[in-house]
Order: structure tokens, then sequence, then C-alpha cells
């Protein structure tokens, strides 16, 4: 008898090690895209450059996704993709924002997050709706403008806030040289 209870509780004991060792990835996911449900980990063995935005963005968003995409084009390589995730899911369609995405990068996905105030607070993007009184749009989304790189096994490697050319760059290439 006590050969069996001692017996269930080393396998207690690893059960609960085994279950704080594979921790679930923070970063990861479930968002529709133009081609269904997706997480993360769909895009795999590619470095993922995360950009939050809308795409009734004026200024903010286009500016962003074009230094981004000059950034990317200029590696002229085929493992990374542009995640143009919206902060505006009311009016955005994966379709829409993957179309907007490629006009900067080709490998681009536009996405809508399942749980995005969730997952926004993970990745540390404030965003906000704020009202236009006598505005068509009726509202505008104000937000924050990082972007975020993640590796090829979907670890977080990076915050980037100061978007200029120079920091996008040297930032992708620090990416590829730490996280082969």
């Amino acid at each position: 008898m006590k050969k069996a209870f001692w017996g269930l509780i080393i396998i207690l004991i690893c059960i609960g090690v085994a279950l704080v060792l594979i921790k679930p990835n923070k970063y990861d996911f479930k968002a529709l895209s133009q081609n269904g449900e997706v997480s993360l980990k769909n895009y795999d063995g590619k470095y993922k450059v995360i950009y939050f935005g809308y795409l009734f963005c004026p200024d903010v968003c286009p500016t962003a996704l074009s230094l981004i995409g000059d950034e990317l084009n200029k590696l002229k390589r085929d493992d990374f993709e542009l995640l143009f995730i919206t902060l505006d899911p009311e009016r955005d369609t994966p379709e829409n924002l993957t179309l907007m995405a490629k006009n900067f990068y080709k490998d681009a996905d536009g996405l809508k997050l399942n749980a995005l105030k969730e997952v926004a607070k993970t990745y540390g993007v404030k965003f906000q709706k704020v009202r236009l009184e006598n505005s068509a749009m009726g509202y505008s989304v104000a937000h924050s403008s990082s972007i975020y790189l993640i590796d090829k096994k979907g670890n977080f490697y990076k915050e980037i806030s100061n978007l200029t050319n120079e920091n996008i760059g040297e930032n992708l290439l620090n990416l590829i040289k730490d996280r082969p």
C-alpha cells in the first residue's frame, strides 16, 4: 500500500514538473486570416514582423508599413512574414488588411484577432476608439506604433518603437544574426 501511495506521489510530481516546464508561448494568439483561423505557429519557420494598426488610419499605419516594407525588401529574403493585425475589427477584414499590407511587402498577412484586448495587453499595444463628431468615419483609433519581432520558432525577440529605416534595418539584421 505504501509503495502504491509513493508511486502515485512520484507520478503527480512528474506531471506537475512537466506542466511547469511546458509553458505555452504567451505571445501566441488565434486570429482570422483570409485563409481561415491561424495562430503564430502557422508562421513557424519564418521570422515574423508584427504591426498593430487599422485600414482607416490616415498616416501612422501607412508610414510604419512603408518603413517596414522598405527594410524587409532590402534584405531580399523569403523567410520573413509581415503580420498586420487590426485594431479596428468592426470595419477591417483580413482580406482588406492583407491587400493593404501586400502593397508594402509581398509576404504579408492581415489578421483579425479573436481576443484583441488580451493580445494587445501581452504585446504592450495601447489603443483607444475615438469618436469623431460630424465625420463620415464616425471614429478613429488612437494607437501606439511599435513593431514586434518574433523569431522563426515563435519566440519574442524585440519591440521596436523608434521607427526609422536605420533602426528597423539594424534590428532585422540583429534578429537574423542572433536567432538564425
